[in-house]
């Protein structure tokens, strides 16, 4: 049986409220999927059950080398599994842990604990089981949780690129409004001429660059018209 064949069997029993608890959810799903994943969970050096941090217990440590936690995995009962986002960030936090897991059995969130913002902002990618199929499903947990990928090191690289990614595209975001005052602001000629073409393409009549220029400093919020001294006669 490969990984597809066993979240699909996996998908089945979770309809069938098969796991309704913790042990339950731990034994039949996370166990299995890591054993697809290439994990050794017989050797407790290396899925570490029940690891003991300085803060408290996690219910799995992913350990490289052996012995040494590299990913904390945290388990919680069906619809729980974020309660438990800041106490295992800051049991990773405090740990050295790089690369956080929380999952219900149905849905799996991935964080990078020291990085930041927001525990949203943390958190690299949310997978629900009962929203993928299993091929999909398998491309994002191996993606995130392979053995092979875990010890080389891309999994925590490809998560890092992902979340710088989001940053960039939030701040982009966040200057928008910024940009778009300080294109009306200056009465920017071309802003100005694309929203009059677009008025003469709807309308067949070109309005005046004053009218444009009343309407974007509307949009701002300002009450005193800008100037239109300083455009170019159309």
């Amino acid at each position: 049986m490969n990984l597809e064949s066993t979240l699909a069997d996996i998908l089945v029993r979770l309809q069938q409220g098969r796991f309704p608890n913790e042990q339950a959810i731990s034994q039949g799903i996370v166990l299995r999927v890591l054993q697809m994943l290439g994990w050794d969970t017989w050797d407790t050096n290396v899925v570490w059950p029940e690891y003991q941090t300085g803060e408290g217990r996690v219910d799995f440590a992913l350990c490289h080398p052996a012995s040494k936690p590299d990913v904390f995995i945290e388990v919680k009962q069906p619809g729980k599994a974020e309660d438990a986002v800041r106490q295992a960030l800051g049991y990773a936090f405090h740990s050295g842990v790089r690369f956080v897991v929380l999952t219900d059995g149905k849905t799996w969130s991935f964080y990078l604990p020291s990085e930041q913002g927001s525990y949203e902002e943390r958190r690299i990618y949310k997978l629900d089981l009962l929203e993928r199929n299993a091929v999909e499903a398998s491309t994002i947990l191996e993606r995130y949780l392979a053995r092979t990928r875990i010890e080389s090191g891309e999994a925590l690289r490809d998560a890092r690129k992902e979340y710088q990614n989001r940053a960039r595209k939030v701040e982009a975001q966040k200057s928008i409004p910024e940009a778009w005052n300080e294109l009306v602001e200056r009465e920017d000629e071309t802003l100005i001429d694309l929203v009059a073409s677009a008025v003469e393409s709807k309308s067949g009549i070109r309005p005046d660059d004053e009218d444009v220029i009343e309407y974007l400093e509307k949009l701002r919020g300002h009450n005193s018209g800008l100037s239109a001294s300083c455009m170019p006669n159309k």
